[in-house]
């Protein structure tokens, strides 16, 4: 029944996407206000020409990449080094409307790794977005996609009995409302996410591990109001409620993970034409769970987000996010099995890009994630780093380069992991 209710609500979003031009995109001239970063911004003599029908430009593309990677199990000792080969093609169809907008995307990610064939894996995806415009600052707009994914062997609720990665199925649908006339703006947004986790063949062969207990929907809403303080800057207030649901959270002997939440923040946004953009905000944010044996998690939510143009040649981005997320881990306590009820993670990230020449693109950044998990003693802190770069060969080709560092500092005896891994890789798009 559930299937059933899934699949028709993503067919009735899908269909009002379809049925109505829609969009994020801006027209031309908007589009030249905009502030973009480095690696963001267009380049007409190396950017994809794309390939015309109708009032719609298709973008073909496909990258061959090939990087070895140290650590592939994420394990504290013992760890396991191999070479991985990807094939990602995609495309997007886009609309080149006058006003509102559609696109469609599709891609897929095939990995091959030399030695340990369990690894491979086949992910892929399909999307659609747009925008109607019904006058002047006021439009609706939708959103749906499907993605076949795996998880990676560092997440933190990836059991680690699994003789192979663990593969999901994520569908996720969305429509909204919004008016932005004069000094006041308005917008309201609703979200249907559903995640069904794959069971796994067991490390030694017996009883599959059952991940059914990690299925779960979401369903979304968000109001924001905003007020013009000056133009490019503005004051808002934003609310944010959702009910998450499981599929069968009981089913393994554990609790009832179905819970009900709420974010409101208020803050301030600004947008500097061409040099900046940004916004920072702050309040309070609650989950329940059904569960009495699941503690309510509360707390300051906070957040901030920026995009620096700092020259022509050079940008910087920075955020940082405060929020509740789920986790089915359980943990020894006492003589008892005692399970997590989520955990707040705090999340930094920095990144700069630095136009070497008009076809050479430079980039690094970093990330620090803590993971505070919620009736258990589990503390995580993970980081993350990136360094790349991008050669761009002309309109059709370009080459890309990079070096990545995952590094998980955990409470938990075994849990800590690092992991480098050097990639190298050819575009062809068209």
């Amino acid at each position: 029944m559930k299937n059933q209710k899934t699949i028709v609500m993503g067919a009735l979003l899908l269909g009002a996407t379809a049925l109505t031009p829609a969009a994020y995109g801006q027209d031309a001239a908007a589009e030249g206000d905009q502030v973009k970063s480095v690696y963001d911004r267009a380049r007409p003599d190396y950017d994809a020409p794309g390939v015309r029908t109708g009032s719609f430009l298709f973008y073909p593309k496909a990258t061959v990449e090939a990087a070895y990677k140290s650590n592939i199990y994420a394990e504290e000792s013992n760890v396991t080094d191999d070479f991985i080969v990807s094939v990602k093609p995609s495309f997007n169809l886009v609309s080149d409307w006058n006003s509102s907008f559609f696109a469609l995307e599709a891609k897929a990610d095939v990995g091959r790794y030399l030695d340990n064939g369990s690894e491979n894996f086949e992910d892929y995806s399909v999307g659609m977005n747009g925008r109607k415009d019904i006058s002047y600052g006021t439009d609706i707009h939708a959103n749906a996609s499907y993605n076949r994914g795996h998880e990676d062997r560092g997440a933190a609720d990836s059991p680690g009995a699994a003789a192979e990665q663990v593969f999901f199925d994520v569908l996720t649908a969305g429509i909204g409302f919004k008016r932005d006339v004069s000094v006041l703006s308005f917008a309201v947004d609703g979200e249907y996410t559903n995640r069904n986790f794959q069971d796994s063949e067991r490390v030694g062969g017996g009883p599959a591990i059952n991940n059914d207990d990690r299925d779960r929907e979401r369903f979304k809403g968000i109001v924001r109001v905003g007020y013009e303080l000056s133009d490019g800057y503005e004051a808002f207030v934003r609310l944010t409620a959702d009910r998450i649901k499981y599929d069968d959270s009981t089913e393994d002997g554990g609790p009832n993970r179905n819970s009900d939440g709420y974010e409101v923040v208020g803050g301030a946004a600004f947008d500097l034409t061409g040099k900046a953009k940004g916004e920072f905000y702050g309040g309070y944010m609650k989950r329940s769970y059904d569960s009495a044996t699941l503690d309510t998690t509360d707390g300051v939510k906070f957040g901030a987000a920026l995009l620096w143009n700092a020259t022509g040649l050079t940008s910087f981005r920075a955020s940082v996010d405060r929020s509740i997320e789920e986790s089915t881990l359980s943990e020894q306590i006492g003589g008892s099995e005692v399970f997590a009820s989520g955990y707040v993670s705090t999340a930094i990230s920095l990144r700069a890009e630095h136009e070497l020449r008009r076809n050479v693109l430079l980039m690094a950044e970093g990330g620090y994630t803590k993971m505070d998990y919620q009736r258990i003693t589990r503390e995580d802190d993970v980081l993350k780093g990136r360094v790349g770069f991008k050669y761009l060969v002309g309109r059709n080709m370009n080459v890309n380069a990079g070096y990545n560092l995952d590094y998980r500092n955990s409470s938990i005896q075994g849990q800590d992991y690092t992991r480098h891994s050097f990639m190298v890789g050819l575009t062809g798009q068209w």
